[in-house]
């Protein structure tokens, strides 16, 4: 009986075994099962992720300062600084900093109102918005204010108070080429002209300056810092030269004084074998240390009347929003014009200047010579035209040479060159003179030529002809003033089309050579035998033609006056006004042509009792640019400079 008892319990025990086995294998096996997420979700954490949330913490655990860049500098060909970047340093508050090392907000207001001249309730204000970790007290301060700061800092042990460096840009010559230099903006970008363009160049690398935080972002005290330098940007040198652009200027300045010119003027000078720029100009202009302020007096009072005027409305009323809005669209106009290179942005009709053009081509495809005879009653039928074509001499000039015509000026004599050329013909040269395209400066903002359609300039039909020979005297299309400069440039330096540039070149940091740029051949447009006879006929309008007043005792000039009608501007009742924009392009010195001038006066005043022309006007203010540059740029008198 006994023996039949133990054997019951052994098969008992041998069965509790058995299902302990099982249970233990499903606890190992469910173990298992949830081990396995976490294994999984571990090493998507360490291994996976690593990069993400190692970054991540370095984020949390760091504080990273920017250091800007010191810009590049720009200097004129002969090395004068035009554009430099001075270091100057921001204040700027941290709220959560100041609020958890329970700073005293009255005497950090106080002490840095006093300091920076910043209004005490607004460093309060700043100091109590806990919105932001970055709220500026003062941008660009000297490095005497600076140290007044940090003095105050360190002997009241002040925490949430901090100066990063910056640069600040400035412009030694003022409102010198400031459509060309451009300006930068509040970011240190560059925001117009070379500024602008060679932006990539100028700006550098930002460096950086990475510290340890604590709880709240508090810095920590005797933590890691590690510094990262800014590499500077590159220097530009420019083909600009700051005499002849300081005196092409001055020039500019007496012209728009002594023959009240409501709109002001520009103009350029070119090495016209080349196509480097030596001066460039749009007046009135502005100062890019200051470019938000208006410079033109007349305009910036305006500005006021309209500011002061909406003010004066209720707030918060319809009239006064009204105001505001006008006020600022007025405003933004305004800067936006004072900004503007007329130069290589605003087409403008060229009027006789463009007669070069016409007669260069019909010289050289031999659609007339120097013996062509021309006649003019000063009114003629022209078949083709509805309308009779008048002179700009109501008396006529009688019969004409070919070289009497440009002497004249003659629009009649023009238009019976434009026949005898033809449309196709007419229309091949202008596209080869570059007519039709931009000119590949190197500068933002280029504008192109608007000129008739093959397909009209072609047709033998009444608005074919009026085209044609309306186009041949510069009339009724536009092209800007860079492309008639670099045209007639081509016609007078042996038939070749330069790309004009503005940078000879760009420097590293080190002074290494980064960019060198040399004058480029577009293609030839005329041959060498036509541009020397062109050489003869543009010196004989200065002795002897319409351009006489350009004439500098000593100096062989040549050149081509210009006056042209703005018909597509209307005054207040919807009527074309009689506005003209006079100009004349002068060349120098004839015999070996180097140096290309253009000056045009927007909008002489009829108040002053001149006649309103190119040679009355802007012949005299091109020969008293080419008297200041020409013994400058080494040609003396009654010398041919060999090159």
């Amino acid at each position: 009986m006994a023996k039949r008892e133990t054997k019951r319990e052994y098969v008992r025990i041998r069965a509790d075994s058995g299902q302990h086995r099982r249970i233990i294998a499903i606890m190992v096996i469910l173990g298992f099962a949830v081990f396995i997420p976490i294994v999984l979700q571990l090493y998507q954490l360490m291994i996976t992720d690593y990069s993400y949330y190692a970054n991540l913490a370095l984020r949390n655990q760091t504080r990273t300062t920017t250091v800007t860049a010191h810009r590049g500098t720009i200097y004129d060909r002969n090395m004068n600084i035009l554009a430099i970047s001075h270091t100057v340093e921001n204040v700027y508050l941290d709220p959560h900093e100041l609020k958890q090392s329970k700073a005293d907000l009255n005497l950090v207001a106080q002490n840095l109102s006093d300091i920076l001249g910043v209004d005490k309730e607004k460093i309060l204000r700043l100091s109590k918005d806990l919105t932001k970790r970055y709220q500026q007290v003062a941008a660009n301060i000297d490095e005497e204010t600076a140290a007044l700061v940090r003095s105050f800092i360190n002997e009241n042990q002040i925490s949430g108070v901090h100066l990063e460096p910056s640069s600040k840009r400035s412009y030694p010559y003022g409102t010198l080429a400031s459509q060309v230099l451009g300006f930068t903006n509040a970011s240190n970008t560059g925001a117009e002209g070379i500024e602008a363009a060679y932006n990539a160049y100028l700006e550098g690398t930002a460096g950086k300056v990475i510290t340890t935080k604590g709880n709240n972002e508090m810095d920590m005290p005797y933590s890691y810092e590690k510094y990262v330098a800014a590499i500077p940007g590159c220097s530009v040198v420019l083909t600009l030269d700051a005499t002849v652009q300081a005196c092409l200027e001055k020039q500019m300045r007496s012209a728009i004084a002594r023959y009240d010119v409501q709109n002001g003027a520009f103009g350029m000078v070119m090495e016209v074998k080349t196509g480097k720029i030596l001066a460039m100009a749009t007046l009135g202009g502005y100062d890019p240390n200051n470019y938000l302020e208006i410079a033109d007096p007349t305009t910036a009072q305006e500005l006021e009347q309209l500011r002061l005027a909406y003010l004066a409305q209720p707030e918060g009323s319809e009239a006064r929003e009204k105001g505001k809005a006008a006020y600022e669209e007025a405003l933004s106009a305004a800067r936006l014009k004072q900004w503007r290179n007329r130069v290589l942005s605003d087409g403008y009709e060229p009027g006789s200047t463009f007669k070069v053009l016409t007669m260069a081509s019909a010289l050289d495809c031999g659609a007339i010579d120097l013996k062509t005879g021309f006649h003019c009653n000063g009114a003629e039928k022209i078949p083709g035209r509805s309308q009779l074509l008048h002179c700009w001499r109501s008396t006529g000039h009688g019969s004409e040479t070919t070289a009497q015509a440009l002497q004249n000026s003659c629009n009649l004599a023009f238009a019976h060159i434009a026949l005898k050329l033809g449309g196709e013909r007419f229309y091949d040269y202008i596209s080869r003179f570059g007519i039709m395209e931009k000119t590949g400066i190197d500068l933002a903002g280029e504008s192109k030529g608007v000129f008739f359609p093959k397909e009209l300039i072609t047709n033998t039909d009444k608005w074919g002809t009026a085209s044609l020979t309306s186009g041949s005297f510069g009339q009724t299309f536009k092209l800007t003033p860079l492309q008639l400069v670099r045209a007639v440039a081509a016609v007078v330096n042996g038939g070749n089309l330069m790309e004009p540039y503005i940078v000879e070149e760009v420097l590293s940091a080190e002074g290494k050579t980064v960019l060198l740029q040399e004058p480029t051949v577009i293609r030839q447009v005329i041959s060498e035998q036509t541009s020397k006879t062109m050489c003869e006929l543009l010196k004989s309008v200065v002795d002897v033609g319409t351009a006489k007043n350009a004439a500098v005792a000593g100096f062989s000039i040549g050149g081509k006056t210009g006056t042209s009608e703005k018909i597509d501007v209307l005054d207040e009742n919807g009527q074309p006004t009689l506005d003209k924009i006079v100009s004349f392009i002068g060349v120098a010195p004839m015999e070996n042509p180097q140096y290309i001038v253009l000056v045009a006066l927007d909008t002489p005043s009829r108040a002053t009792g001149m006649y309103i022309s190119g040679g009355q006007m802007a012949a005299p203010t091109v020969g008293a640019v080419m008297a200041d540059i020409l013994p400058y740029l080494g040609v003396t008198k009654d010398q041919v400079e060999q090159k």
